[in-house]
């Protein structure tokens, strides 16, 4: 009987005090569902990136080679140790004639097993003559299946020594692993630069003599899943032996071009030859019959001579020919491949700090409130100890209703956070990213972690309130707790402030500092929330203003061109020529070079060392300053210039030691002499005397920064093809397209801030709801006083209000002091390490988060102006017995 008596009063205590038990499970419930959906979604991102990746067996690397790759090549490829697959394959940039476009066509077989194409319409190309488009550049908006699409040179002139045919029957639209990205193909050259959609034809069409590419799997890396450490190791193991086997390639590989041009050139000579000695022999039997001159022997004789010096000029450039060089390309050369890592891993950090924030905010709030309600039953307590039940007995409906409304605030959690969190957030990904659906996936050890955190937050604070009254007698629990002994305030104190208080006012001070418990909860509670949404704020702003500060502040060259070393005269007059008009108003010979910093202990940064070939008017291309100083940094001869971001990964200060190793893997070692501000990206600054002073020689300056009087996206466009057009130019690459292109990666974290607002927001607004509904329980028989006393029904609610804004207030303004620090742990944490996020949050944010807390005090106090409206009056008359 007592059993059921008690799981009765269990089930009559959930129902009287519904909005108590809905608060609780909402704050579990919050806190779950942010805790495992933003846990998760990193992982699942991940996850459905393997899947894809392991579907359409996307090549470990992909190998190339300036002379192309031939059969020797091919047999080197697959006998490597550890090979399991060896695809080759041809590719060609070509101009798409009717829209101009820069296409990467390449060959497909239908044997082909690596870097397959997901069709999204039609189907594979299977004839000669047959294409399949670029689904996700939107290629199907402007071709349709059964259209005709046609191929010309780079220079518009029509196609040769290429693809056997121009014109090509669409008869799909694909989309392909190596490729995520919505936006970006890579680069081209051919048109601006820039490729602008794949497309692919039957390996057949293809007319080349050579192979133009080799994909590569390896037996231990396909078993591995991406992105992992083991992955990654295996990897940088495979690379290496990789390069070495090719280093040795490219030695034969020379020999054998060598010989076999020679064996042509001498087989040509001995034609030559016998035309030689049959020219002169008709010369020979003309002299001898008397025969003068003979112009067409003499015509004869000065063809053979020109072919002699064509076959000496070949001779030369067989001589002069260089060692082919071969580039292994793993993953991370795929377009979006490593900024999507990249991407999963800042949710992966946001989700350590945020969910720790909404737990801690939940039990402060539980404990508050699970105390109340023991306080509440404390006379009940008494009885049931009078008549007998055990602590046990008398603990166990507390215990249960917190436990309830754990579990099932969990459950609700649960299915929230692992179903819509990670979905809302890959959708908004989308924007960047052509990926399958998200592959969503239940984590029991997440799961288990929120269960034990959830019901320590309700079961273990409904288990601490309880034993502190349950140590009390029954005789002294069935007595009202005696109220607080009234004394004076510090404010009481201060008489000429005191004296000119009104009534209200002197009420709401005491009110105040009575309950300095439940002042410090409210403080407390309100501070950490409005310190979540200034985090989400703060966050937007630090990531939008990334693109800004990097390609305005900070790099201000509105176009970087990358030319070739090896063009001849006549192209290095034309871009000349091109780069002296009007539309240029400033250019800065560089020297770029890619290097890798070595630091034990520290994982390896590719930088870029960056020299000038003057410093007159650098500030007019590139800001070298101290982002916290503002002092303007000059390149010297005794040291480099440091981007910050590089400083902190290093643990740099000025005057440390900065060692880089190139390609050949010899170190280099410079005095650190300033930090420069940079925000994207690793650069290391020098002077031409410090470079020379390094490596010995003088720096190449084969890149020119350009200011621009026009950069409309139009006419970048047309610029950039007249430059590709010369011939010399390797690429040219826009501000505006890089810092948009940042912009547009940066704005899909938008909706987790957007998520973190709204959740930090409801936070808020639970938070006090609870704490405001407990004010107003404890202070009921006050509350039935003053309107005895004839207060009306909004001087009640003002009465409350008051010290529920003021406390309000106090809490936003320390929100602000925890927001701040927040905000810079979270950037610190979230922050990848080629960025450097902005450590600035701009005073609308702060005006947001007090706005937003201020609203939500607002709904809950209007909400509890109708309860306090059905106050019963005669309460207040009624005696404590």
């Amino acid at each position: 009987m007592k059993k059921r008596a008690l799981w009765k009063d269990i089930w009559r205590e959930i129902w009287h005090s519904k909005s108590r038990f809905l608060s609780i499970l909402a704050l579990i419930m919050l806190g779950v569902a942010f805790f495992v959906g933003i846990k998760a979604t990193g992982p699942d991102m991940i996850g459905t990136a393997e899947r894809y990746y392991k579907e359409n067996q996307l090549a470990d690397f992909s190998v190339q080679s300036t002379y192309g790759l031939d059969k020797s090549d091919q047999a080197l490829l697959e006998k490597t140790t550890g090979v399991k697959q060896v695809d080759m394959g041809y590719s060609a940039d070509l101009l798409l004639n009717q829209d101009r476009l820069a296409m990467r066509i390449y060959s497909y077989d239908n044997h082909k097993s690596l870097n397959q194409y997901e069709m999204v319409s039609g189907r594979l190309p299977k004839h000669s003559g047959e294409i399949a488009l670029d689904a996700a550049k939107k290629m199907n908006k402007r071709y349709k299946i059964g259209d005709t699409v046609t191929f010309v040179a780079s220079d518009g002139n029509k196609l040769k020594d290429t693809l056997k045919k121009d014109k090509y029957k669409v008869v799909g639209f694909v989309r392909s692993p190596m490729f995520i990205e919505k936006d970006s193909r890579g680069t081209s050259t051919i048109g601006n630069g820039s490729t602008d959609a794949f497309a692919i034809i039957p390996k057949r069409d293809f007319d080349l003599p050579l192979y133009t590419v080799a994909n590569l799997q390896f037996r231990d890396m396909a078993d591995k899943k991406a992105f992992s450490d083991g992955y990654t190791d295996a990897m940088k193991r495979n690379r290496t032996k990789l390069e070495k086997k090719l280093d040795k390639q490219a030695e034969k590989r020379l020999e054998t071009m060598q010989q076999e041009s020679y064996a042509k050139l001498d087989q040509a000579q001995e034609k030559l030859d016998g035309q030689k000695e049959k020219v002169a022999a008709s010369a020979s039997a003309a002299a001898q019959a008397g025969v003068a001159r003979n112009p067409e022997l003499a015509d004869a004789s000065a063809e053979l001579d020109a072919q002699q010096r064509k076959l000496l000029q070949e001779r030369a450039k067989i001589e002069a020919l260089e060692k082919p060089e071969y580039f292994v390309l793993d993953r991370s050369s795929n377009p979006g491949y490593a900024e999507y890592k990249e991407n999963a891993d800042r949710l992966t950090s946001l989700s350590t700090i945020f969910p720790i924030f909404f737990f801690l905010i939940a039990a402060l709030v539980c404990l508050t409130t699970m105390t109340r309600m023991v306080e509440e039953q404390r006379t009940q307590i008494g009885t049931f100890k009078a008549l007998g039940y055990s602590s046990r007995d008398i603990m166990k409906k507390f215990l249960v209703y917190g436990s309830l409304a754990s579990l099932i605030g969990t459950g609700i959690g649960l299915v929230v956070g692992f179903l819509f969190f990670p979905s809302i957030i890959f959708n908004a990904y989308g924007m960047m990213y052509d990926m399958p659906a998200v592959e969503l996936t239940f984590y029991p050890s997440y799961s288990v972690m929120a269960l034990l955190v959830a019901l320590f937050c309700t079961t273990a604070t409904a288990f601490a309130a309880c034993l502190a009254e349950l140590r009390s007698n029954a005789a002294t629990l069935m007595r009202p707790k005696a109220p607080k002994q009234g004394k004076r305030i510090l404010l009481e104190r201060i008489g000429f402030i005191w004296k000119h208080m009104n009534f209200s006012s002197k009420v709401t001070a005491r009110n105040i500092f009575r309950y300095k418990q439940r002042m410090l909860m409210t403080i407390v509670g309100v501070a950490g929330c409005t310190a979540l949404i200034l985090t989400g704020f703060g966050l937007r702003d630090s990531i939008s203003d990334i693109a800004t500060l990097q390609y305005g502040s900070v790099l201000k060259y509105d176009a970087i061109v990358t030319r070739d070393k090896t063009s001849s005269e006549k192209q290095k007059a034309a871009y000349n020529k091109l780069i002296r008009g009007d539309a240029i108003t400033g250019r800065m010979p560089t020297s770029m070079k890619t290097m890798d910093t070595v630091q034990a202990g520290t994982g390896s940064q590719a930088v870029q060392l960056t020299t000038f070939a003057t410093t007159q008017k650098l500030d007019a291309f590139i800001n070298l300053e101290n982002r916290e100083s503002h002092e303007k940094l000059k390149l010297n001869d005794q040291g480099v210039v440091v981007t910050e971001k590089l400083t902190k990964l290093l643990d740099l200060k000025k005057g440390s030691k900065l060692t880089l190793k190139d390609t050949d893997h010899k170190e280099y070692s410079f005095k650190v002499t300033g930090i420069a501000e940079n925000y994207a990206g690793h650069y290391v600054y020098l002077s031409k005397a410090s470079y020379e002073k390094a490596f010995d020689k003088a720096p190449s300056y084969d890149t020119d920064l350009l200011n621009l009087k026009n950069t409309s996206k139009a006419w970048e466009n047309r610029f950039a093809e007249k430059l590709m057009d010369q011939g010399g130019v390797l690429g040219v690459t826009f501000s505006n397209t890089i810092s948009d292109m940042l912009a547009d990666m940066l704005k899909s974290l938008n909706i987790v801030m957007i998520v973190l607002i709204v959740s930090a927001a409801i936070l808020a607004f639970i938070v006090l709801y609870n704490l405001t509904n407990i004010n107003v329980s404890e202070r009921i028989r006050e509350l039935s006083t003053i309107k005895v006393l004839g207060f009306y029904p909004k001087e009640v609610t003002m009465y409350v209000y008051r010290e529920n804004i003021i406390l309000t207030l106090l809490g936003i303004l320390v929100g602000f002091i925890f927001g701040f620090f927040l905000h810079q742990f979270v950037i610190q944490t979230a922050e990848v390490d080629n960025m450097m996020f902005s450590p600035t949050i701009t005073w609308p944010s702060y005006l947001y988060s007090a706005i937003l807390t201020l609203l939500f005090s607002t709904i809950v106090m209007i909400a509890m102006h109708y309860k306090l409206k059905k106050i019963d009056m005669i309460e207040a008359l009624k005696s404590v017995e």
